[in-house]
């Protein structure tokens, strides 16, 4: 294991780098954990009429992203940081830009990665129609939803407040937003230079968009989102924005909203 020295904010940091064989592990053990846990948990929840309780789905995605976020820890820890924010600030580019050029360089990131992303988004039901994605699966592309209760069709969202907290705070917020992140980019990404260089963004996003594979229909509109993320971390150097990104990016806020509204039965 090669070691990065880098320089951020005047202090130098060693961060040890994976060779190209353990690179490839750390982004197809989440594949293989998220593939045990739809296709060999899930089944087991499905009812007769082929529908899965919400309940499961959101104790998948805990379980899921609840271990990549705990292996980024175990990353920190092994690297010899305390869990704690103020020795993890600079290993995690916990920072906003402070310059003008780097306001820019993200704000025309996200724009070109959203973009795409939007534009990209056919092919998911594209890919659906020539796939077997089993109708219970969250998010099945071939399904239409009018209304946030669509998504929940077994869960009375109103009055609600214990669900609406799980589903917008603990499984997207913590869960996904900074297990995902925190993993890919956080800990991942800077240990990636020893073999990508300057391009271990363009490598950690598109690995990021490939470990997507339990959700294969999702892969081509994943690519510039991945991009993206990792483009915004490393040239730019912020994990919140980051993270806000990936937030608006998954279409957060609306549901955040529209679940708000359903849990106070105004829509």
């Amino acid at each position: 294991m090669t070691k990065d020295q880098s320089t951020t904010t005047g202090i130098k940091t060693e961060i040890p780098q994976y060779k190209l064989p353990m690179i490839l592990f750390m982004f197809i053990w989440p594949i293989v954990w998220f593939c045990l846990l739809i296709y060999g948990l899930g089944p087991a929840f499905v009812r007769p009429d082929g529908t899965a309780p919400s309940w499961s789905i959101v104790l998948i995605s805990i379980l899921g992203n609840g271990l990549e976020l705990i292996a980024s820890l175990i990353i920190f820890k092994r690297e010899g940081y305390a869990l704690k924010f103020s020795a993890l600030r600079e290993r995690i580019n916990w920072r906003f830009p402070k310059s003008w050029k780097k306001w820019l360089m993200f704000a025309a990131a996200f724009a070109a990665a959203f973009g795409l992303s939007m534009a990209l988004n056919p092919t998911a039901e594209a890919i659906a129609k020539i796939s077997t994605i089993p109708d219970w699966m969250p998010g099945h592309p071939l399904k239409t939803v009018n209304s946030i209760q669509d998504v929940y069709p077994d869960i009375n969202l109103k009055g609600n407040w214990i669900f609406f907290f799980v589903q917008n705070f603990i499984v997207t917020i913590v869960g996904n937003m900074f297990g995902e992140e925190l993993y890919y980019r956080g800990a991942l990404q800077p240990k990636m230079r020893g073999v990508f260089g300057k391009w271990a963004w363009a490598a950690n996003g598109i690995l990021f968009a490939v470990k997507h594979a339990y959700f294969w229909w999702r892969i081509p509109m994943l690519i510039p989102a991945g991009l993206g993320f990792a483009f915004i971390f490393g040239p730019v150097g912020s994990l919140p924005l980051t993270i806000i990104s990936h937030w608006i990016g998954n279409m957060a806020p609306m549901i955040l909203v529209l679940g708000l509204m359903a849990v106070l039965g105004t829509g």
